[in-house]
């Protein structure tokens, strides 16, 4: 009878602590959207997963008082007929009682940590937000039923927690870290695409990144100049890949605004005389130190699509389109006509082609590079930036340094811009 209550009271234990488990391990967002589908308990367990404080001290009341209990019954259910069986023997009847306590307590340790916590904890990681709904109720009810317990261990915690110089701050119910976790364990699944995963890292950088990293840089700008003669104009429309282009006159070192390219071709469809001066359109204008999340509101707010960004001295570095946000979470896609082409090419030798215009956050990605430096304060976003942050001078072709295990070498100048850099390891 008594090894059947010790069982019973291994069992109880297990209870606890697969309740203990199940309940902590589930996700909040998961119970209460089973709890709007109408399951029974998800919303008891969602209550008892917010309250954490409550529940614990209630299944730390259940396993202390479970744990009190099997030590006393074992010493009268198995240490004391033991201890009678050791004393037959001469050798031994002067170290029975000992003998015997001491295996009573490793036995009932053991199958209680097996049984009554190892297994149970486990089981309820295979499933715990379905077995959370199925203890829920039992273990509200014996909340309730310990409530002046809990509320006395609660207020004794309180209490020695106030003597502690400094609380620890609550972290946030989720990180980005968590969620970059749940998606890498997903696309490993086979629950999320690859694609859906870099996509979605992407999202969690948006306000990290720059508005620099994604523009196209003024030496780049595909110009329309108002000082060109009407032929010269008409063969810009033609050759241009895009349907907004910047207008100048006499360099983009004068930029007057946009001009899109539908409206020049309704007036020369419609025989019109071609005006580009009356077409030109003051756009949007954003500091260099703008985030994409912030652009992406701004334009949401000012219904444009488009935005001239501005350094501190009040000059054009930069055009960035809403094209370019949608490039910083899918990657580039380019203009209709023009396919997008990588901005780093992985080689057969281990080493990487990359573009000098390419967003650093990239190549941190693609070869999962530590901090940088200047992390959150650089005046720098691109790799050409990067390699001259780090020279401290405008480089000339077969310029390297190194940096985190890699090798940085300038392959290619065009002019005074950094084109192409080879990014490989250095060699031993």
């Amino acid at each position: 009878m008594d090894i059947t209550l010790i069982l019973i009271l291994i069992a109880l234990n297990a209870v606890f602590a697969l309740s203990e488990m199940a309940v902590i391990a589930s996700r909040d967002a998961r119970l209460q959207h089973l709890a709007e589908e109408g399951h029974a308990g998800a919303s008891t367990a969602s209550a008892l997963h917010r309250d954490p404080s409550r529940f614990l001290s209630t299944i730390q009341i259940g396993i202390t008082a479970v744990g009190v209990v099997a030590g006393a019954v074992g010493e009268s259910a198995i240490a004391e007929p033991l201890s009678a069986w050791l004393e037959r023997s001469p050798a031994l009847a002067p170290y029975a009682w000992p003998i015997a306590f001491a295996l009573t307590i490793v036995g009932i340790t053991y199958f209680s940590v097996v049984l009554g916590e190892l297994v149970p904890k486990r089981l309820a990681l295979l499933a715990p937000e379905r077995i959370a709904m199925l203890v829920a109720v039992p273990m509200n009810f014996f909340s309730r039923l310990a409530a002046p317990f809990v509320w006395l261990l609660s207020k004794s915690s309180d209490a020695v927690i106030a003597l502690v110089p400094k609380r620890p701050a609550r972290p946030p119910p989720v990180t980005d870290e968590e969620i970059s976790v749940l998606m890498e364990q997903g696309t490993a699944a086979g629950v999320f695409h690859e694609s859906e995963q870099a996509y979605v890292s992407n999202v969690l950088r948006l306000d990290e990144r720059r508005v620099t990293s994604i523009m196209t840089p003024r030496p780049d700008f595909y110009v329309l100049d108002l000082d060109d003669d009407e032929p010269a104009i008409r063969e810009c429309l033609a050759r241009s890949p895009h349907t907004r282009l910047v207008a100048c006159r006499g360099g983009t070192d004068n930029i007057l605004g946009i001009v899109d390219a539908k409206d020049l071709l309704a007036d020369l469809l419609e025989g019109r005389p071609l005006d580009v001066a009356s077409r030109v359109k003051d756009p949007l204008r954003v500091p260099e130190t703008a985030t994409t999340t912030m652009l992406i509101e701004t334009f949401r707010a000012e219904g444009r699509q488009l935005a001239l960004v501005m350094d501190e001295y009040g000059e054009v570095q930069g055009l960035v389109t809403d094209s370019d946000f949608l490039g910083a979470i899918v990657g580039d896609i380019g203009e209709p006509g023009t396919p997008a082409t990588p901005g780093i090419v992985a080689r057969d030798d281990g080493s990487w082609l990359v573009e000098g215009g390419l967003p650093m956050v990239d190549v941190q990605d693609a070869l999962d590079l530590g901090e940088l430096p200047g992390e959150g304060e650089r005046d720098y976003s691109t790799v050409a930036g990067f390699v001259l942050h780090q020279l401290g001078r405008i480089p000339q072709p077969a310029d390297h340094f190194d940096w985190d295990g890699w090798r940085f070498e300038v392959i290619d100048m065009d002019g005074r811009r950094v084109d192409k850099v080879l990014v490989s390891r250095p060699p031993p």
